[in-house]
């Protein structure tokens, strides 16, 4: 009723498909900060079937830059890209965003750790894997501004 929303990224595994089942279908869930599973298994990344889940609604599932989520052996961002391109591929360039923040918890990769400068290298690594503009904004904030507005026409 509140239209608030109901961000998944803590979810257990077992617990997703539940929190989905249950939740309006009409209104777009997030997972705001997570991985891959399909690149880095770990608990807390999603595998296809909870990214489709999401994209389904017209959510969006947002990767984070923590080491732990993008691999052990992680070089630099474009791991972040590996993890994106994998939302992509399970649930469309819609669904794809980024979600990472700099308040000391998460550990970048070495080419992330400067704020000011991240989201540059980013673009650079897309636009090296070939991404045209359309799929570059949609990741850096308009597929989220999108699900925003089914949220709260």
């Amino acid at each position: 009723a509140a239209r608030i929303f109901v961000d998944l990224a803590h979810v257990a595994p077992r617990g997703f498909p539940d929190a989905v089942a249950v939740h309006d279908r009409t209104l777009p869930p997030i997972v705001t900060h997570t991985g891959a599973s399909a690149v880095h298994p770990m608990w807390r990344n999603v595998d296809d079937a909870q990214i489709r889940a999401v994209a389904d609604t017209g959510g969006v599932v947002a990767v984070i830059f923590h080491h732990a989520f993008l691999g052990r052996r992680v070089r630099d961002g474009r791991a972040v890209i590996e993890h994106l391109e994998a939302v992509i591929r399970a649930g469309g360039e819609d669904a794809a965003a980024l979600g990472s923040d700099y308040d000391g918890f998460i550990v970048p990769p070495p080419d992330l750790r400067d704020g000011q400068h991240a989201y540059y290298r980013l673009v650079a690594y897309m636009l090296e894997r070939g991404w045209r503009e359309t799929r570059i904004r949609k990741v850096l904030g308009e597929s989220f501004l999108a699900s925003w507005a089914r949220l709260r026409p």
